[in-house]
């Protein structure tokens, strides 16, 4: 005869107290029964034994106050189920409780912490991978769990907005660092696959004026620059020279080329021209190295009108070709452009050191108009525009020497995490 079973009631269980001279546990059938403690609680618990070892084993099914009597039922009758296909309740509850520990624990953030600890071992310097972690990942999918990360959701929080701010340069750099981190957990099979590497992000518009706006690209080419006559003795020194202050004031091409000695102002440390797209008065403020340079080639100068005149003729200025074919020598065909100096500038100014846009775009000589529609004013800024120009120097200076170039950069005030290696991070 099969055990009766639903033999207590709604009313029953909530009317049973604490009873000092009982066990207080009260049968309902199947293994199930309603225990009150001595403070009053009641529980649910079922006992049942284990598939395979046969050992009795208790499961406890919840409170009174949370689960009622039929719902109570209904625990009792999955149980059984799961155990008359040879599963353990209580085992498959505790799995499903590490299971999601585990995943809580395995974070984004974790695993940032971990990759960023392997690349200290392998001797790399990561002060600015780690400024682009605290500022532009991880204050979005820091404490998600790697296993909940998609591709929607990487574009949606992480890189969208920096595309939408035109910082395709930054969002690649971030795609790939998003992309390196989530190797870990994916060799670890906690992921089983990487959804950075899915991530979409706008092609670089093609044209004419190719330029290097990574840092990392960028510190190899202004090395080569630097290197430019040692490595090619043959060369003339004032096509270094037009490299090198090409890089520091990011003026057209055509206007370092044609440079006038008359557009050279000493005594004011800037120079004064016509801008040549604009045809408009327009003043670059010289940093103490573009300076230095103006004085080097006026050291060098000869009856030439002209700051960098052509080998030919002192009547004609350098030839157009002289500085692109100079970095193709050095490896930049088809990466970077005479021209290319200024995108460098323009991207890495606004995106990384993250210099007001306007004043960057009054000292490139662009039309830049203000609320009431004013037009470009070659004063406008002047006194930053000459701080600015002073701090891009530096900043190509100390990434040429291999320096710290995050002491340029802004401080995040609102990192969710600071990693340290070694030394503190800025």
């Amino acid at each position: 005869m099969a055990k009766q079973t639903n033999k207590l009631t709604a009313s029953t269980v909530k009317n049973l107290a604490y009873d000092p001279n009982s066990k207080n546990k009260y049968a309902d059938g199947g293994g199930l029964y309603l225990l009150i403690h001595e403070k009053g609680s009641k529980y649910w618990r079922l006992d049942y034994r284990r598939p395979i070892s046969q050992k009795r084993n208790t499961l406890a099914l919840g409170t009174l106050d949370n689960i009622s009597l039929k719902e109570a039922r209904l625990k009792r009758n999955e149980a059984k189920r799961k155990l008359a296909n040879g599963i353990d309740p209580a085992e498959e509850r505790n799995n499903h409780r590490n299971e999601l520990k585990t995943k809580l624990e395995n974070t984004f953030e974790k695993f940032s912490s971990e990759w960023l600890k392997l690349r200290e071992l392998e001797g790399k310097v990561d002060r600015e991978t780690i400024r682009k972690l605290n500022r532009d990942i991880l204050p979005f999918i820091g404490k998600k769990p790697v296993t909940d990360l998609t591709v929607v959701q990487l574009e949606r929080d992480v890189t969208n907005s920096l595309v939408e701010r035109g910082a395709l340069e930054s969002a690649r750099r971030v795609k790939s660092i998003m992309g390196m981190v989530l190797k870990l957990p994916f060799k670890k099979r906690l992921i089983t696959y990487n959804p950075a590497y899915d991530i979409t992000l706008p092609k670089p518009i093609k044209g004419h004026h190719n330029a290097v706006v990574n840092e990392t690209e960028l510190k190899g080419m202004l090395q080569k620059i630097w290197r430019y006559h040692t490595d090619n003795p043959r060369v003339r020194i004032r096509t270094e020279l037009a490299l090198k202050l090409s890089a520091y004031i990011y003026q057209r091409p055509n206007e370092i080329r044609e440079l006038l000695w008359e557009h050279v102002d000493f005594e004011n440390h800037r120079l004064c021209f016509s801008a040549s797209k604009t045809h408009q008065d327009h003043i670059v403020p010289l940093s103490r190295q573009a300076f230095d340079i103006l004085n080097q080639l006026k050291d060098m100068r000869t009856t030439s009108k002209f700051v960098f005149p052509s080998v030919k003729t002192p009547n004609e200025s350098m030839s157009s070709d002289t500085v692109r074919q100079a970095l193709n020598k050095i490896g930049y065909q088809g990466k970077h452009t005479a021209h290319g100096f200024r995108a460098t500038a323009r991207t890495i100014l606004g995106e990384e050191l993250e210099y007001r846009i306007d004043i960057i775009e009054h000292q490139l000589a662009h039309t830049v108009r203000d609320p009431n529609g004013t037009a470009y004013n070659r004063t406008k800024f002047l006194r930053r525009r000459r701080e600015l120009m002073q701090l891009w120097a530096d900043y190509l200076d100390t990434l040429r020497q291999g320096g710290d170039v995050s002491v340029f950069k802004p401080e995040d005030e609102n990192n969710i995490i600071a990693f340290t290696l070694g030394t503190k991070a800025s």
